[in-house]
């Protein structure tokens, strides 16, 4: 076995373990909040899930370049290694906390010692042949969208039968495996240190002026974030959301409680992302491999800014699950283009440190959209909340994501755009 296949087969379980831990917290993050600390105010929720949710994609926006750096000097698995542990550490205190600035406090943690996306996707990719990097990264996509699929059901059956708070505890075993499975069967050969290797300092900020220097791939990043902010505005909301327009009947009919109806409900409007991604993630690898991942890319954002603007209207949950699915095979080939366009552009001693930056702007974007989003729905909603309002903003900021891709690959020389 090729050392990129024998790192593929080490890598898929690990992102699908860690994926599938987290998926099963985050989408229930938002009542969590609600229930340990008893907050009523639906403004002030908002306020308190928008900086809970995002802290940790901020802080892991700003600390993953640092351990891109590393990574390309002391070993991708390594940093792979360490992110999990650092996640099955700090989520497995989570449940602990008294109030909820020290629940963001953890999560901030969380953020800064994690990132376990980009080493684990260079340390499969560096060996890879380059004509096969949106495959190969968007078979790895696959392995995300598992866990993220089963995530949000095994969070719903967990809560039901002992608590909201054990899916922290499930979370942290689940990422402690995804450790483990790397350790023993991921192998890479740990770079050598030059005789004439730079100071760590020295060399992040060397590797951040070569990289910035390409003016497509630093336009490139800037699109991301921005198409991250709308795609993710409203994904910390979307149980609140949920809950307004109420159970799905079919689920309803199948539950014992409405309470665990909602629940139910709310784990198919995330698990529907990872349906969609099983099958539209390797076929954006291959249009992205085909056609170019920045014509994909602008595809993807006016299509994807057109459905959110859409779903402002929605009436029903049926209605909304319906957008949701649209949505999601258009979401589903962001994170793949987005690698495989940087991938193709860098230098094979960079590619970690050009994927975190990648990374890092999806987190902040991550980081931001709900920020922002909690910002709107707050304003529109009269002494309330209404997320219809923030729903047509993410949709605008995708369409103005999209029409700059499309004036990027337009504007750049012939066979410069990545």
């Amino acid at each position: 076995m090729t050392p990129w296949r024998r790192n593929f087969y080490a890598v898929w379980p690990s992102l699908f373990a860690t994926s599938m831990g987290l998926m099963a917290v985050l989408p229930v993050l938002p009542l969590f909040v609600q229930e340990r600390y008893g907050i009523d105010d639906p403004a002030e929720l908002a306020s308190w899930v928008s900086v809970v949710y995002g802290i940790a994609p901020l802080s892991a926006a700003l600390a993953g370049p640092i351990w891109g750096t590393l990574g390309d000097r002391r070993g991708k698995k390594l940093m792979a290694i360490r992110a999990n542990v650092a996640i099955a550490l700090s989520t497995l205190l989570m449940p602990f906390a008294p109030t909820p600035l020290v629940l963001m406090l953890m999560r901030c943690v969380q953020g800064v010692l994690a990132g376990y996306v980009a080493p684990s996707m260079a340390l499969v990719s560096q060996d890879a042949p380059r004509e096969k990097h949106g495959i190969v990264i968007g078979m790895l996509q696959v392995a995300m969208a598992c866990g993220a699929f089963l995530g949000p059901l095994l969070g719903a059956e967990v809560t039901h039968w002992w608590g909201r708070s054990s899916l922290f505890f499930v979370t942290s075993a689940l990422s402690f495996v995804a450790a483990v499975v790397l350790a023993v069967f991921a192998r890479e050969a740990r770079p050598a240190r030059k005789v004439d290797e730079a100071p760590f300092l020295r060399d992040l900020a060397a590797a951040t002026r070569i990289l910035l220097k390409n003016r497509v791939f630093t336009r490139l990043l800037l699109l991301v974030l921005l198409l991250r902010i709308g795609q993710n505005m409203l994904e910390p909301f979307v149980a609140l959301f949920v809950r307004e327009l109420g159970a799905q009947a079919w689920i309803l009919a199948m539950s014992s409680t409405p309470e665990l109806g909602l629940e139910r409900t709310i784990a198919a409007a995330f698990a529907v992302l990872a349906i969609t991604q099983w099958f539209m993630t390797p076929l954006w690898g291959h249009w992205g491999d085909r056609y170019g991942p920045l014509r994909c890319l602008y595809v993807l954002a006016l299509a994807l800014g057109a459905l959110l603007c859409g779903t402002a209207a929605v009436a029903t949950v049926d209605q909304y699950l319906l957008l949701r699915f649209g949505a999601a095979m258009l979401m589903a080939g962001s994170m793949t283009l987005a690698y495989a366009a940087a991938s193709k552009r860098v230098a094979d001693e960079r590619r970690t440190f050009a994927f975190s930056l990648v990374q890092s702007c999806m987190q902040l974007g991550f980081a931001t959209g709900p920020l922002l989003g909690a910002q709107i729905a707050v304003w529109g909603g009269d002494g309330g909340t209404d997320y219809r309002h923030a729903y047509v903003a993410a949709g605008a900021t995708c369409l103005v994501a999209g029409v700059g891709m499309v004036v990027l690959r337009r504007t750049s020389p012939v066979g410069a755009a990545p």
